[in-house]
């Protein structure tokens, strides 16, 4: 049998598919097809099928006000923003992500977002290769070709013994 190592575990998840650091739009690519998530910050215009949108509209006295909702008639009390708050809404957009949920971002706010956005989907990445690498260790230790290094310490007595 062979020693397991991590460098054994992640060539065998790259030759599934998994990278240890892939890009921002491979990322989004996995969430579409393992959630069902879906992005979109190049339309002009929102339409139904989108579950959150995060878009900016000028108030009658020339304010402009952020909107991350869910509803078609946002609430200012709810909804509404007085600043950008890009931190926050990269966690709502991810969350709805993964749970399955379309996204839509006005562009000119994802040209701001983008940066935080792609911190936390960098964040969350980890998280789900720790479980992969964990799932991978297991099934390659359960196929029998694998094992541990035997990691335990000689105790003193058998580091004297001669032969």
């Amino acid at each position: 049998m062979e020693i397991l190592t991590d460098e054994i575990i992640i060539e065998k998840l790259n030759e599934d598919g998994f990278m240890e650091e892939p890009d921002g739009p491979w990322l989004l690519e996995y969430i579409e097809s393992e959630y069902g998530g879906n992005l979109d910050t190049t339309s002009d215009f929102v339409t139904d099928q989108w579950t959150l949108k995060i878009y900016s509209e000028m108030t009658y006295d020339g304010y402009d006000i952020w909107w991350c909702t869910f509803d078609d008639r946002p609430y200012v009390s709810q909804d509404g923003y007085y600043y950008e708050d890009y931190s926050d809404w990269s966690e709502k957009t991810l969350d709805e992500l993964v749970n399955g949920g379309n996204v839509w971002i006005e562009n000119h706010i994802w040209d701001s977002m983008e940066w935080d956005f792609n911190a936390n989907l960098e964040e969350w990445w980890q998280e789900v290769y720790e479980e992969l690498t964990r799932d991978k260790k297991e099934e390659l230790l359960d196929s029998g070709e694998y094992e541990l290094e035997n990691k335990e310490p000689l105790l003193y007595s058998q580091l004297n013994k001669t032969n």
